[in-house]
């Protein structure tokens, strides 16, 4: 499910369909191309279609594209409603700068090119089972040298029918922050390594200059954090953690998503959620 939102000096018109035209490319930069993922990754389904956001040219300020989960309509109301407002919270301030950036442009006589916001939400956790995930990005472009990406994350426990925080799962938050940090440092340290390969950047120099100051603060270790997939459809197979361009590298080198299987963090599990995890990991 689509929705278009075109901003034409102060007239906003909503169109609302499940796959409306797109307007004709002016030129303006698509959002951010992902870095390809393997087939067991749990996000291919979102990266790998191409952006729905329609590019516009003329006197448009902005132009916004929204997608949600093709099952939403069947979904529990308090979850339908929550991916809704979270889909739409940012777009009013982004309707905003636009405006704003499109009236300075005409008052000082520089050329505006419209902003574009590209969102889309999908399930990215468990398709069945107590516990479920879902990632929400962002890809915006303002007429810099490239679009921003930005991610939000919603975690369900379909039992309890709300939204769950991470530290939920654990007895011991601070313990079990502790095991997550170094499992989840270290993968991200082998996938820098990997996707550098060739440059003679050492583990020493990734460490410190990206890796070591994104998690200086332990609270944002749960940051960004999904519940991962299993080969058991009902089960959570671990985390998977999900890094914007410039959080722990240069923007050339993407989008990082690092997974932590269950067996890292298990023993810090809660009696409750100890049953919802299992079988094989599927991870990034």
């Amino acid at each position: 499910m689509s929705r278009f939102v075109l901003i034409a000096g102060f007239a906003v018109i909503v169109l609302s369909a499940c796959g409306a035209e797109r307007a004709q490319n002016s030129g303006v930069p698509a959002p951010l191309a992902p870095v390809e993922k393997g087939a067991d990754a749990t996000t291919d389904e979102l990266f790998d279609e191409k952006p729905d956001v329609a590019i516009v040219n003329g006197e448009q300020a902005a132009a916004i594209g929204i997608r949600l989960p093709d099952n939403i309509e069947s979904l529990h109301p308090d979850l339908a409603r929550e991916l809704r407002d979270r889909a739409n919270a940012r777009t009013d301030a982004f309707i905003a700068a636009a405006e704003a950036d499109r009236r300075a442009a005409k008052e000082s006589g520089f050329e505006f090119q419209p902003h574009s916001l590209d969102v889309k939400w999908a399930e990215v956790g468990p398709r069945e089972g107590r516990l479920t995930g879902y990632l929400g990005t962002y890809s915006s472009f303002t007429g810099g040298a490239h679009p921003s990406v930005a991610f939000d994350v919603l975690n369900w426990d379909r039992e309890m029918d709300a939204p769950m925080s991470i530290t939920d799962l654990f007895s011991d938050p601070d313990e079990a922050r502790i095991l997550v940090k170094a499992a989840l440092m270290e993968g991200l340290v082998e996938a820098k390594r990997e996707r550098l390969k060739g440059t003679e950047v050492e583990r020493e120099e990734l460490m410190e200059t990206w890796v070591e100051p994104a998690f200086q603060d332990n609270k944002s270790v749960f940051r960004n954090v999904t519940i991962a997939r299993s080969s058991d459809p009902s089960l959570s197979g671990g985390l998977v953690y999900h890094f914007a361009p410039y959080e722990v590298g240069a923007y050339a080198e993407g989008i990082y998503e690092i997974g932590v299987p269950y067996r890292v963090f298990e023993g810090e599990l809660k009696p409750a959620y100890a049953e919802a995890f299992g079988g094989e990991p599927i991870l990034p």
